[in-house]
């Protein structure tokens, strides 16, 4: 029998899932959680074989950082309504053993629990791409620069409300324009979107 959790921050997805998996034979969901702090306990209580993990955790930790805590550990396969490249590969490099899109039909999900649970993965190719394909994230004060961009503001604003000489943030744009090859302030957002660096339409 495979011991399931499932850390979802939405009830009536977990509900959902829980309530689909009661005809399967060999899965049981021992528990759901909706913020990190219930999922530690549910998974401290448990011991589940598989997680079926929402990057978008609720609480102070996210899905990511619940992964990277417990790896090596149960086999998480994360779940995720947004296709960011950046969610992938994060998911790969924390020790994710599969990725799946909250899109996916209930036989998709319980092929990559079975799978995983045997000790395989379950990637689809796409994933896999999207995952190598990836760009490095920018730091921490370069994805408050990209936020501010995105929010329309100039360099005099930025440089402002971060307490930085406008230089600085000129700076810090050039080495993001030359790092993601990009050549403008629209483009360089919408990289920063498609990854996941920031909130977007992407």
């Amino acid at each position: 029998m495979i011991r399931l959790a499932i850390l979802e921050d939405h009830p009536a997805i977990a509900e959902g899932l829980t309530a689909l998996m009661k005809g399967e034979t060999d899965v049981a969901v021992v528990g759901t959680a909706r913020d990190s702090v219930a999922a530690e306990r549910l998974i401290e209580s448990e011991s589940p074989d598989v997680i079926l993990c929402d990057i978008r955790l609720a609480g102070a930790v996210d899905g990511l950082e619940i992964l990277a805590r417990h790896t090596p550990g149960p086999a998480f396969i994360m779940l995720s309504a947004y296709s960011y490249p950046s969610y992938y590969a994060a998911a790969v490099e924390h020790g994710a053993k599969g990725f799946l899109s909250k899109m996916a039909t209930i036989d998709e999900i319980l092929t990559a629990v079975r799978k995983v649970a045997s000790g395989g993965t379950a990637f689809p190719d796409a994933v896999r791409r999207s995952a190598r394909a990836a760009l490095r994230p920018p730091t921490p004060r370069e994805a408050q620069i990209l936020a501010l961009v995105a929010d329309g503001r100039s360099n005099a604003d930025i440089a402002e409300v971060l307490s930085l000489q406008i230089k600085t943030v000129e700076s810090q744009l050039r080495r993001m324009f030359d790092r993601y090859d990009v050549s403008s302030r629209t483009s360089l957002v919408r990289v920063a979107q498609r990854q996941g660096w920031i909130e977007g339409d992407e």
